[in-house]
């Protein structure tokens, strides 16, 4: 067997990966702009970060959640139940060390309770009825989903940034790899093949 034939394929798969691998650290790496033989070298990532931090911003706003699903999102909650548990717990807690104190009214605490914490939800409720939809508006208004998130993915260092991208298309980024070896081995089986027979 002539294992000079093997050599194309390899030496192919192996200058494919490392291509590939030099290629997509690049996109990250530098970090800073580095000046080799007058020209500006620096990651695409780094260097288009605010670009790329509207982008997905903007995604995440147009496709999972803007301010105006928020919104309606704390507009169905069930605000009654919440309510009750919050006075319940408050009423229970302040009545119950006090009411012990007096005999009289001891004895019927539990209807004054059920009574105090009845009149107490009911009114906050109608004010939460009440006050809801303008509640909602303003949030919808004040909040502006895509800024905050900009503003988050801009305050993050480069390495975490570089770091938050890659868990996202890390598996991507290893198939580009193995794709630039498998390429550079049929590149290199073609070469071989052609060698063989036209050489």
């Amino acid at each position: 067997m002539n294992y000079t034939l093997l050599i194309p394929p390899v030496s192919g798969a192996v200058i494919g990966w490392i291509t590939n691998y030099v290629a997509i650290k690049l996109l990250f790496r530098p970090h800073k702009p580095v000046h080799v033989l007058g020209l500006k070298i620096q990651g695409v990532i780094p260097k288009r970060r605010k670009e790329i931090a509207r982008s997905i911003a903007r995604a995440i706003e147009k496709e999972l959640l803007s301010s105006e699903d928020l919104a309606k999102a704390l507009g169905g909650l069930d605000w009654e139940r919440e309510i009750e548990k919050v006075v319940e717990e408050a009423v229970e807690h302040k009545f119950s060390g006090r009411v012990h104190r007096l005999p009289v009214v001891s004895l019927l605490s539990d209807n004054i309770k059920s009574q105090i914490k009845f009149i107490i939800t009911k009114e906050i409720i109608r004010q939460v009825d009440r006050n809801k939809g303008a509640f909602a508006s303003k949030l919808k208004d004040r909040v502006d989903i895509k800024e905050m998130l900009v503003s988050k993915i801009d305050k993050l260092d480069l390495k975490r940034f570089e770091g938050l991208l890659t868990e996202f298309i890390a598996r991507e980024l290893k198939h580009l790899e193995v794709l630039g070896g498998v390429m550079g081995f049929f590149i290199g089986v073609a070469q071989s093949v052609f060698t063989h027979f036209f050489g």
